[in-house]
């Protein structure tokens, strides 16, 4: 018996303590000797093994931190072409390589359990997604340039998974990860905010030209900056009124403040314009206005468009204030369709995806195929010097009209449809919850986040940016946690009558 017992030891401890020490000792020393070795001929590789190692490593036992600290860096993540010029094919750095580990680990993951949260399953949101990863894949067999529309469809599936599925299991064993999840990102944003500014500083802190650039290489101009920087402005208010401690809730009304300065200095017209909006859907829910006088309302105001159209279409024609430094008028030009050459090329973009959905309006051209079609579709009365005939200089400037001309009004329909489903599960949520609830006014801060990006969505798209996706998807994903638990919640209540009837006497 006792010899079966050491037998059982042994096969449980096959290496001794001295053994696994003398062995971890030989591998150090033999990396020390090979290292110097290949050091001394200039050969650096093996530098990266330990590096390499402890990332492994990470991924292995603490992939939940290495998620979080992938968030924080995603708003300080640069494009690789930054590093080496001219490269073929770009990523942003180290970022998108991360949540590429991620993506793969959560497929294993997937496959090996033959499991899916089931309160997902139950949400019309996740089958919404499902089919507009669908049709991404079915137009992509379609496309005019296939090999374009797989890296953009792989993106596509990789940032849902990433940005998603994974926040979505993390924000439902736990409320408090999604605290963590935009505190990571504030802190890498904050940073980024501080170089900008710090730049715009020493070259003209009101000069829009130098805004445009100073947010480089972090993000690609001053208009995604300041989509970001607009999602992240409600989020921050909530945040700092659900604090606890004095101190930290004035850190944080301070710090969105800072947020907001930035946005102004931004000079990213969609950005106020969006945040504006937002503020004015804020005002309606607070007052609780029906959905009947905003039909109303809306109904009135569309005939009053109509009777004065030809004053309204003068007053467009005749309004030339171009965007500049000073702000009053860099607000005026937003409406200038005449000489202000951004909103001009603006319309030539939209006017280009509109006819190219008309000649392919169920399957479009191809995911991410937009910037190299849409040359034969100008016209010559609208392009400006932005245009361009070669496939560059970006995209349809509107998520919902580049998916019409790149994968056909099904996947524009369920993108819609995503972004609807989620407002809805978030004002449903919140009429449910507590007032004054930490859950309540940060689900607030999520939804309002949401709607300046869909807002900004209809002047520009940056979902193909991680910067953006991260939290974009991250906000929908805790909107739908939190709705996932409130249905449970209730169908607990509903197959246990007893308990509610408890509980309220």
């Amino acid at each position: 018996m006792q010899a079966n017992k050491n037998n059982s030891s042994r096969e449980i401890s096959v290496l001794s303590d001295k053994q696994s020490k003398a062995i971890i000792l030989g591998l150090g020393l033999t990396f020390v000797t090979l290292n110097a070795y290949f050091i001394s001929r200039e050969i650096e590789v093996l530098n990266l093994l330990p590096v390499i190692l402890a990332i492994t490593l990470a991924f292995i036992f603490q992939p939940k931190l290495l998620f979080f600290l992938t968030i924080g860096l995603t708003p300080l993540s640069i494009p690789l072409s930054e590093f080496f010029p001219g490269i073929e094919f770009n990523l942003w750095f180290p970022t998108e390589l991360a949540i590429s580990i991620f993506f793969i680990l959560i497929i294993i993951k997937s496959f090996w359990d033959l499991h899916v949260e089931k309160a997902l399953l139950n949400k019309g949101i996740f089958w919404a997604i499902i089919f507009y990863l669908g049709w991404l894949i079915v137009s992509t067999i379609s496309s005019e340039m296939p090999i374009v529309s797989v890296k953009y469809t792989l993106l596509r599936i990789i940032y849902l998974t990433v940005f998603f599925y994974l926040p979505y299991n993390l924000f439902l064993q736990k409320t408090k990860n999604y605290a963590k999840f935009f505190a990571f990102f504030l802190t890498g944003l904050t940073v980024v905010i501080f170089i900008s500014i710090t730049k715009q500083a020493s070259r003209g802190l009101f000069d829009k030209f130098v805004a445009h650039g100073a947010c480089n290489p972090y993000f690609t101009d001053h208009t995604s900056y300041g989509a970001a920087l607009a999602f992240v402005i409600p989020i921050s208010f909530a945040f700092a009124f659900t604090a606890k401690k004095q101190l930290i809730r004035i850190g944080l009304f301070l710090l969105s403040t800072f947020f907001l300065a930035a946005l102004i200095l931004s000079y990213s017209r969609a950005a106020w314009l969006s945040l504006i909006i937002t503020f004015i859907v804020w005002i309606i829910w607070r007052l609780r206005i029906k959905l009947r006088t905003l039909f109303l309302i809306s109904v009135v105001g569309v005939l009053l468009a109509f009777s004065f159209q030809n004053s309204i279409i003068q007053w467009f024609e005749n309004n030339t204030t171009a965007s500049s430094g000073d702000i009053r008028q860099h607000i005026r030009s937003i409406v200038n369709i005449k000489t202000d050459e951004s909103n001009v090329e603006r319309l030539n973009r939209w006017t280009c995806a509109i006819r190219m959905f008309n000649e392919k309006p169920f399957l479009g051209w191809g995911p991410g195929t937009y910037m190299f079609q849409y040359s034969p579709f100008q016209s010559s009365y609208l392009k400006t010097r932005e245009s361009s005939d070669l496939g560059q200089k970006g995209n349809a400037h509107s998520e919902y009209l580049g998916l019409l001309s790149e994968a056909g009004w099904p996947a524009a329909m369920c993108f819609s449809l995503i972004i609807i489903l989620a407002i809805t599960y978030a004002f449903r949520a919140i009429a449910k919850l507590k007032v004054g609830s930490k859950k309540r006014i940060w689900l607030l801060g999520a939804v309002l986040g949401l709607i300046t990006y869909t807002t900004h969505a209809f002047m520009n798209n940056f979902l193909d940016m991680d910067k953006v996706a991260a939290i974009f998807w991250g906000s929908i994903a805790f909107i739908t946690a939190v709705s996932s638990k409130l249905d449970q919640k209730s169908s607990q209540k509903k197959s246990n009558p007893k308990i509610e009837m408890s509980s309220k006497i």
